[in-house]
């Protein structure tokens, strides 16, 4: 058997060798993330690992063989989870990959933001040792945060945020008040959370209705001493209309570890405003968390391939296709 891995971006595969070995199935890596590639190397693959790769139609059509996707991590954009269920493919995911992590980056972002690191990082190496550089500063305890979606990773950002003493709201189209206050947290809409919150931070998916959504009309709903934070995806964000608000003082500074294009081209307005903090999209990667994310990925594709359902399986009507 043969599993094809699309992309990946740690050291080596070296976990999911040794978990697929014991099956009898051997991993191929595709040297480019190109459809010609991928499609090619489809055709004899039994099972598909893939991280950011478009696992396309057509990738996922090259091959009669084909059991399993697994994508690495949570989000699912980059495949085509409806043709796949109408092939019988079931697609897996690891949905608590990072969760942690990204909070914890999420709650370094909203510190630096807020006591102005950066800030006075970049000021001292400009050989100005002045706290007026970064004035006013203000405590984070007792300022409002917006969380945009309500998932594990935000509910992991609610229980940190809590605990240093900031009042947490939240907005997402799934999200109760019986939920929300079992973390307690404010469930609000969307409307409210930006008009009220000191900080907004980010954590939905990338889809159709989401993408560009905080756009200048949106942003217009900050207020201008607010910070917004981006772990989530590049793409929630219309670049331009952030960069003219930060120019034009509606928006107090932003913290991005993601962006549309990654990386930006060299001249990038943001990467050089003084009141955005950039991190490249690193926010996911830690030694924990990788090693963790290979194993699970690995696992889920070799209990397919040995005839059982995946733990995390996000496309169960691909039955009635089996």
């Amino acid at each position: 058997m043969r599993a094809l891995v699309t992309d990946y971006k740690w050291p080596d595969l070296d976990i999911e060798k040794r978990i697929l070995a014991g099956i009898g199935c051997d991993l191929v890596v595709a040297p480019d993330e190109g459809e010609k590639t991928l499609t090619t190397l489809a055709r004899d693959a039994d099972a598909i690992l893939t991280c950011w790769a478009k696992t396309s139609r057509q990738v996922i059509a090259a091959s009669d063989r084909l059991k399993v996707i697994v994508r690495y991590g949570v989000g699912l954009d980059n495949i085509d989870i409806a043709f796949a269920t109408s092939r019988g493919i079931p697609v897996a995911n690891v949905p608590d990959y990072c969760t942690t992590d990204v909070a914890e980056q999420t709650m370094a972002l909203i510190l630096s933001l807020v006591c102005k690191v950066a800030v006075f990082d970049r000021s001292i190496r400009e050989e100005s040792w002045k706290i007026e550089d970064g004035l006013p500063l203000r405590r984070l305890s007792g300022q409002t945060l917006g969380l945009v979606g309500f998932g594990k990773i935000a509910q992991q950002v609610a229980c940190r945020a809590l605990a240093f003493g900031m009042e947490v709201i939240a907005a997402s189209p799934s999200l109760t008040s019986e939920r929300a206050e079992a973390h307690g947290v404010e469930c609000v809409d969307l409307d409210a959370l930006l008009s009220r919150s000191d900080i907004v931070s980010l954590h939905c998916p990338s889809t159709e209705t989401t993408r560009g959504m905080f756009d200048a009309a949106r942003l217009e709903q900050f207020k201008p001493t607010a910070f917004l934070i981006n772990t989530a995806r590049g793409d929630l964000v219309d670049e331009a209309a952030l960069a003219d608000a930060l120019t034009f003082g509606r928006l107090g500074g932003a913290a991005l570890d993601v962006r549309v294009q990654e990386p930006p081209d060299a001249g990038d307005l943001l990467i050089s405003m003084k009141n955005v903090i950039h991190t490249p999209h690193s926010a996911f990667y830690t030694t924990e968390s990788l090693h963790n994310l290979q194993e699970q990925a690995a696992w889920e594709v070799r209990r397919v391939l040995t005839g059982e359902d995946p733990l995390n399986l996000v496309s169960p009507d691909f039955r009635q296709h089996n």
